[in-house]
């Protein structure tokens, strides 16, 4: 089973979106998503949300949440980093 571990987990639309998405490859259906963000609230929800898509589209992957980055990274077959780094300014100037 690969792990797939967010950095920056706690973007609601981004990180639910994205892994939606990869749990419909049959070779990701079965994966750990592993979920870190600094922030426990954000982290915590985005926790319960990614779980309930696992339910929901019956995939046999597992979820789990940590505040660590070095435990989130350990053994890690896949990172994918969500940080907004600079702020909505800087995202605002990508798309205009």
């Amino acid at each position: 089973m690969p792990k797939i571990t967010f950095i920056g987990a706690g973007s609601w639309g981004f990180t639910r979106g994205l892994v939606r998405d990869l749990l419909t490859f049959p070779t990701l259906a079965n994966a750990e998503i592993c979920l870190m963000d600094i922030d426990p609230e954000r982290l915590d929800f985005i926790h319960k949300a990614i779980n309930k898509i696992v339910a929901l589209g019956n995939y046999p992957a597992t979820v789990k949440a940590t505040q660590d980055r070095a435990e989130a990274l350990q053994g890690a077959d896949y990172v994918i980093v969500t940080i907004l780094a600079g702020g909505l300014d800087v995202w605002r100037h990508d798309i205009e």
